[in-house]
């Protein structure tokens, strides 16, 4: 009996001394990596970067988006280009659809001076319906605020994969801290990230091929749904269609059609419910010197496209 008792107390606190190291590492690795509060690395980093970095009560534009939106919009250069844009917020994540760019909007009433929203995008971010599984928009909200309840540190700790912190923490430098790579997290001030993507760096196939034009009408739906809320909460609506190589759109007898019915369709909506609308393709007629695959922007178009979206809002907004 006492060799068992013995046993037993050697057991438990073994299982003790596991769970306090692993205690300890998620607490030193949250100090420094992206804790998967949402599960997918881009929105991780980026609440992570809100809460270390940004003022929340000053933020009055935000960018949202899938990477079109992280990539494309350099938000340091469109607070310096932007009379009315003081203090902007690029929220956007990796293959962000219109369904979960709504859910993280859902967050921006931390935000007490938000004026307007900023949804960049391109006809291949509506060819799929997604939306953001076990999400918790108020735990993030208090995430942001720093007003987490215990049993929201309960419920992280208890959702958290160590192996997935682990590779996070290993991978970090390599993979999401080079700029020329699509997987790169580098925020510049306001959130945004620049890619340096020229020359050897460009991927053959997501340079030469395009997207399917495949749209899922849904989507629409949740666009339309966006725009309305937007001007019932008195918050300006920009949506911003950004640019795509143009040889492709010239070879590929499928994409030119697409671009023009997402074009028209995106229009109707924005326009027809209260807000506004920006070909960029149209306007800049980028050739491949800006580009760093077939639609998303290098450092040098993304900063361009920054300043004519800073332009076009002090343009279009008189208040």
């Amino acid at each position: 009996m006492q060799k068992y008792k013995t046993y037993v107390r050697i057991l438990f606190l073994a299982l003790l001394g596991i769970v306090s190291a692993a205690l300890l590492y998620l607490y030193i690795f949250s100090k420094v990596y992206p804790f998967p509060v949402l599960h997918r690395i881009s929105l991780d980093a980026k609440i992570k970067f809100i809460k270390d970095h940004i003022d929340i009560d000053k933020v009055d534009t935000i960018i949202v988006g899938s990477s079109i939106g992280l990539n494309d919009v350099q938000g340091a250069i469109l607070e310096k280009s932007c009379k009315k844009c003081q203090s902007v917020l690029n929220l956007s994540g990796f293959e962000l659809r219109p369904p979960q760019v709504e859910q993280i909007l859902e967050i921006t009433t931390v935000f007490p001076n938000l004026k307007r929203i900023i949804y960049s995008a391109q006809f291949s971010d509506f060819s799929a319906y997604a939306r953001l599984e076990d999400y918790d928009p108020d735990m993030v909200k208090r995430y942001l605020t720093n007003s987490l309840w215990f049993s929201d540190y309960i419920s992280i700790i208890l959702h958290s994969d160590i192996i997935s912190c682990i590779k996070r923490q290993w991978n970090w430098k390599t993979k999401y801290m080079s700029n020329n790579q699509f997987t790169y997290l580098g925020f510049d001030r306001t959130g945004s990230v620049p890619l340096h993507i020229y020359g050897q760096d460009i991927i053959k196939h997501r340079w030469e091929q395009p997207h399917s034009a495949k749209q899922d009408k849904k989507n629409y739906f949740v666009l339309e749904k966006m725009v309305k809320k937007a001007k019932k909460d008195n918050i300006h609506f920009y949506f911003i269609m950004e640019p795509y190589r143009a040889s492709l759109v010239q070879k590929f007898k499928h994409v030119h059609p697409a671009m023009l019915s997402f074009d028209h369709s995106i229009k109707k909506i924005v326009v027809g419910n209260g807000g506004i609308f920006l070909n960029l393709h149209n306007k800049l007629d980028f050739n491949d010197d800006y580009f760093a695959d077939r639609s998303h922007l290098n450092d040098k178009g993304s900063a361009i496209t920054a300043k004519e979206i800073g332009r076009f809002i002090d343009e279009t907004n008189k208040d």
